[in-house]
């Protein structure tokens, strides 16, 4: 539940692992060191990417670049979305200088966002697609198979996105970036039941308060308050799930000083009041009840 690193363990030989996701629950802000891609099979699903946010439908593609921030909004009915993650490492083989390094690992750095009916969607979702289906067969060779998939990925960004040099300089400036925000989020997952303030969480970062509130919505797409607030609120779904807890208990397990406050925060980001959402998780198909 934690916004924040997310270490994947993929194999050393072949840092790659594809899975299905349904989509029904949200995944609070978090970066990690692989590519992700994102590919709808089925339904929709809301992402965010820094400030962006992308309303993914049916066969989009979404790729998100290692140490990009992102996030998923919680869906009222379930997706069906394939994620791929795998590490730049992948492309050893093939990066054999500087010059290799600068040409490819820009296609990876920013978000890009596919749509059908364009040419190089077309040709990703069919690599897309036979990653799957070689994934779930799992027949002899497939690795082999995936990993030139993977490479037919690349060639194609090359082909037809456009392209910018890849810098030194700005890859230091996004670990000092996200080296600032793992500290916040860690301070939020240790003392989100207590008063964080404003001014309390730019020292943390290292910023004046000025520039921290910019700093932050900038790289993540929501304000602090705003992250705060939603990272309380999860952590309350899950009491509502899990615990018998009174709607007042759980408010304060969650960090809120107020039931009232919490009354309004939840509704505001949910839709319903957390005694309804309570009921209605308990009502629900998904319920393990």
């Amino acid at each position: 539940m934690r916004g924040s690193f997310e270490k994947t363990v993929l194999e050393p030989d072949f840092p790659f692992r594809l899975f299905l996701n349904d989509g029904f629950e949200s995944t609070p802000h978090h970066w990690h060191e692989d590519i992700e891609i994102i590919y709808l099979v089925e339904g929709s699903v809301k992402v965010g990417v820094g400030n962006d946010l992308y309303h993914l439908k049916r066969r989009d593609i979404l790729i998100i670049g290692p140490g990009e921030v992102h996030f998923f909004l919680k869906e009222m009915q379930t997706s069906n979305r394939a994620v791929i993650q795998f590490r730049m490492s992948i492309y050893d083989a093939f990066l054999s200088g500087s010059k290799d390094i600068r040409t490819i690992r820009p296609m990876f750095t920013h978000s890009k966002y596919l749509t059908p009916s364009t040419e190089v969607h077309i040709l990703m979702e069919k690599q897309i697609q036979q990653l799957i289906n070689e994934n779930t067969a799992a027949k002899e060779g497939y690795k082999l198979i995936m990993k030139a998939r993977l490479y037919d990925l690349a060639g194609i960004l090359i082909r037809y996105m456009p392209k910018c040099e890849y810098s030194a300089e700005a890859e230091s400036r996004q670990i000092e970036k996200l080296q600032k925000l793992d500290k916040v989020f860690q301070y939020v997952d240790k003392y989100y039941q207590t008063n964080i303030n404003l001014e309390e969480i730019s020292k943390v970062a290292g910023f004046s308060l000025y520039y921290f509130t910019r700093f932050f919505k900038e790289n993540t797409g929501v304000t602090f308050v705003d992250y705060l607030n939603n990272f309380r609120i999860t952590k309350a779904e899950w009491h509502l799930m899990e615990e018998n807890d009174s709607i007042t208990e759980v408010a304060y397990k969650s960090g809120f000083n107020s039931i009232k406050t919490f009354n309004r925060v939840f509704k505001k980001l949910k839709g319903c009041a957390p005694m309804q959402y309570r009921k209605g998780i308990k009502s629900s198909p998904w319920s393990l009840q």
